[in-house]
């Protein structure tokens, strides 16, 4: 599957050098106007205000995934939207590729790699989770009460949660955000796609929905809280959905937004579909073995 997807998405070891520093210097570029771009640093700003304000007050600890949600929303969400931008922005200007022939079809994938950026805040906020919660280890009410977090549950499921409800939420967001924009080039599909984000993600949570909704929400939360009179308590994970395999579902689809995204031109539509296809079946494999 990753080799597939590998050839399909990435310049081969056939193709001119000039293409690969081309492509490279592109995502650069795009990289640089993704960080800059007013939506994104306010984001972040937000991000690195409320991690302070975290530590100030005083935080009981008992659900020590929860900051994954601010991240997840702030840089997921509007990450979205900043991709949607940019991506359709190139309907309106040449300037980044300047006299030099750029296929779009090229010009879409250093987008994707662009969105590396948001990744990459996603990756750090999941390192401040890991190490404020070493620092300080999360207790339930009583101490003896489960809390999401290590010790309680297996490392490998702490481990997935978090990267799935973190990191990969940052990079799924601006992918899908480049897909929809390549299909859907007018400024208001980048409204109506966070509102499908929104209630795509709020709506299964809910306790009236099974895991298997919830798990192919926008933002599978694979976390309940123990809440009374208001106050947390203690935290779980959902028992019904394996984290590993729910991990793998969401990789899959991010695999999935990239080649959605790529197939609106018509350059390399074989290996993209055969690409989408190991995608699409590695996606089902691990949805099933995620609720087994």
């Amino acid at each position: 599957m990753s080799t597939a997807l590998g050839h399909a998405l990435l310049p081969s070891p056939s193709t001119p050098v000039g293409e690969r520093a081309t492509l490279l210097a592109l995502a650069r570029a795009d990289a640089r106007r993704f960080a800059l771009h007013p939506l994104f640093v306010i984001a972040c700003v937000v991000l690195l205000v409320s991690a302070v304000a975290d530590q100030v007050q005083d935080n009981d600890g008992t659900n020590p995934l929860i900051p994954t949600m601010s991240t997840a929303f702030l840089i997921g969400v509007l990450g979205f939207v900043v991709a949607h931008r940019l991506t359709t922005a190139l309907r309106r200007t040449r300037e980044l590729a300047g006299t030099v022939p750029v296929d779009q079809q090229t010009r879409t994938l250093s987008l994707c790699l662009a969105c590396l950026v948001p990744f990459t805040v996603g990756i750090a906020g999941a390192v401040y989770i890991l190490v404020t919660n070493a620092i300080s280890p999360p207790d339930g009410i009583p101490p003896s009460a489960p809390v999401t977090w290590f010790g309680d549950y297996p490392a490998t499921d702490v481990l997935a949660t978090l990267f799935l409800m973190g990191p990969l939420a940052t990079l799924g967001g601006p992918l899908l955000g480049v897909a929809v924009a390549r299909w859907a080039p007018f400024r208001g599909s980048a409204l109506l796609g966070v509102v499908v984000l929104v209630v795509a993600t709020a709506i299964p949570v809910s306790d009236a929905h099974g895991s298997a909704v919830r798990l192919a929400s926008a933002w599978p939360v694979l976390t309940d809280e123990h809440v009374v009179n208001g106050r947390n308590l203690s935290s779980t994970f959902v028992p019904e959905i394996e984290p590993i395999w729910a991990m793998g579902w969401v990789l899959c689809l991010c695999g999935l937004a990239v080649v959605a995204a790529l197939l609106r031109d018509p350059g390399h539509r074989r290996q993209l579909l055969v690409a989408g296809g190991a995608l699409t079946v590695a996606a089902a494999t691990c949805f099933v073995l995620a609720l087994s």
